[in-house]
């Protein structure tokens, strides 16, 4: 698999007793009223002994089940141990990647998000905010992402599927592959999304343009019964060697064919019926 980091095993701030946590399963758990698993959080500021830091748009939290806690600390990504209980989030042995930030903004942000995540936090919602304070009046401030809508929405390629196993793209091809939908509406809208980034009009046509590793192309797209089929593309000719055209080769076998699609938070899931696919990423809108 490609990687651009390799993970170790730490400890967060604190290792706390996480007992009985497994049965919350992937139940829906709220603070106040407010969902807070199976929603991406995104960062707005950390403040540390009364300092405030603004986050970089990279780091975010999530809780995709009342165990567990993942996201990005604004240079590196963790999975850590966790347990919601009223208005209590506990977050204990996490998994953190290695990778070397060159901006050294992002990295003071890493260690002052280090200091504020760890251990047992008071939640608190409000609409669309979550606020996360340590024992010592550290506190975390969130705001509930948005999902990007599948139209109009510049989607990044970040990893190839097989059988629900993503394998990241090499860095070569990092970046390059890009896909953006476009659909004229049949009431002359532009016929974008609704908040819940799924067809909003299903039975529409429109086209699919972008970058695939290497080349350049132009298709069409039609929705129809939840499904995406992309028709023959049309692209430019440059010849590329190694990682760039296998990468190109693999994304051309989703065209000419009907796939599902998924759009989660700002991530898009392309799957053909073998079980082939894409993963996308949105930028932060």
């Amino acid at each position: 698999m490609h990687t651009q980091s390799r993970k170790i095993t730490v400890l967060a701030a604190a290792l706390l007793p996480l007992a009985a946590v497994a049965a919350c399963g992937s139940q829906t758990v709220s603070v106040g009223g407010t969902p807070v698993t199976g929603v991406r959080w995104n960062v707005e500021s950390v403040t540390v002994d009364g300092t405030t830091t603004q986050a970089p748009g990279s780091s975010y939290v999530e809780f995709p089940s009342a165990d567990r806690a993942r996201g990005n600390n604004g240079c590196n990504s963790f999975d850590a141990e966790a347990e919601i209980d009223g208005d209590t989030i506990r977050i204990g042995k996490a998994t953190v990647t290695m990778s070397m930030c060159m901006d050294k903004k992002d990295r003071d942000f890493e260690k002052t998000f280090g200091r504020a995540i760890g251990g047992s936090n008071k939640a608190r919602t409000d609409g669309d905010h979550l606020t996360l304070t340590t024992d010592d009046g550290d506190t975390i401030a969130l705001v509930k992402e948005r999902p990007a809508p599948l139209t109009g929405t510049e989607w990044t390629v970040t990893s190839l599927l097989s059988d629900d196993v993503a394998t990241s793209l090499p860095k070569e091809v990092a970046g390059r592959a890009k896909l953006t939908f476009d659909r004229e509406g049949k009431d002359g809208t532009d016929g974008r999304d609704g908040t819940d980034g799924r067809d909003s009009r299903d039975g529409t046509d429109g086209t699919v343009t972008g970058d695939l590793g290497c080349n350049r192309f132009r298709a069409k797209a039609e929705f129809r019964d939840g499904h995406l089929t992309l028709g023959r593309p049309v692209t430019t000719r440059m010849l590329c060697q190694g990682p760039r055209m296998d990468t190109e080769r693999a994304l051309l076998k989703l065209f000419a064919q009907k796939l599902s699609y998924e759009v989660q938070g700002r991530t898009l899931r392309l799957t053909a019926p073998d079980g082939t696919g894409a993963e996308a990423g949105a930028g932060r809108g």
